[in-house]
């Protein structure tokens, strides 16, 4: 019986003899670094990102799943894995999230080779000053403008008469 192996097929049989070949002639030696970012800066209550960024991965099989305060979340984003250099390979799932000062989420990665799992967790920090700070901020320049130029203008009409004129 003739069978025809698809190119997807191939490559899957390629990358399971380079696993079986010693580590320092493959792949990096390690496990699979996780992280976890809004793709935009953060604002509490506007629609944002979360990106969870897995690097230092090889062979690329791997399941990610997100948790919002130790919950399972549904709705994630399929994961895009690509390759970097050699036989190393990075993945990027992504998460649409509407922040909150007190959220907790965790992207948890299990490299299915080996049964490792690694767990990143991301919980806000550094947000944008919110609109009411923007605006205060805005209004205090704006006040400092006008009364630098109510300044100059008393000034240039008090100032001297030139001297030996």
């Amino acid at each position: 019986m003739d069978h025809e192996l698809s190119q997807e097929d191939v490559l899957l049989r390629l990358l399971s003899f380079l696993w079986l070949l010693p580590l320092s002639w493959t792949a990096p030696e390690g496990f699979p670094i996780v992280q976890v970012f809004t793709l935009k800066p953060l604002e509490f209550g506007k629609p944002n990102t979360l990106v969870c960024f897995i690097s230092n991965l090889f062979p690329p099989t791997l399941t990610v799943n997100w948790q919002h305060q130790s919950a399972p979340v549904e709705g994630a984003g399929p994961t895009f894995v690509s390759a970097v250099d050699g036989l190393t390979f990075q993945a990027f799932s992504y998460l649409n999230v509407t922040p909150a000062p007190s959220d907790l989420f965790s992207c948890i990665v299990t490299h299915e080779i080996d049964g490792y799992t690694a767990i990143a967790f991301w919980v806000p920090q550094n947000a944008l000053p919110s609109d009411l700070l923007e605006n205060v901020l805005c209004g205090v320049a704006f006040g400092l403008g006008v009364l630098g130029i109510i300044v100059g203008l008393v000034l240039f009409y008090c100032r001297k008469p030139c001297l030996g004129g």
